[in-house]
């Protein structure tokens, strides 16, 4: 199997989705500014979708890169939720919130674990 085709399109869908989603969000007349969790999911955003291309050629330095950047984020996302939930008042709010940076850790830890499978570091470090 292509690994580094795999890996290429998930990272460059997941990071048009949120880029897309923070436009959305950007251009409502009605918000209200960029918090920290979307400054910081742009920028793992940003920074996966320029890897992309040579995630795509298979280069080791990318999958590293987007490993390094991916943990960085979820130390962020682990220090974000609880600030979050404490912060806001309503049981509801907090649910949201919880289930929220739940899904988050897990679709990061998903692909962090993917990135670190032995198939998926094969073929980032075959020399073609």
């Amino acid at each position: 199997m292509r690994w580094n085709i795999l890996i290429a399109l998930f990272a460059a869908a997941l990071a048009l989705l949120q880029l897309g989603a923070d436009a959305l969000i950007y251009f409502n007349p009605d918000h209200n500014g960029s918090t920290f969790g979307d400054v910081l999911f742009d920028a793992v955003a940003l920074i996966a979708l320029l890897l992309s291309y040579p995630l795509l050629r298979a280069r080791n330095w990318a999958r590293v890169t987007l490993l390094v950047t991916l943990a960085v984020c979820g130390v962020g996302v682990a220090l974000l939720v609880p600030f979050s939930f404490i912060a806001n008042h309503w049981i509801y709010t907090r649910l949201a919130i919880g289930f929220q940076g739940a899904s988050t850790v897990c679709v990061l830890i998903l692909f962090v674990t993917l990135l670190l499978h032995p198939d998926v570091r094969r073929a980032f470090t075959q020399t073609v």
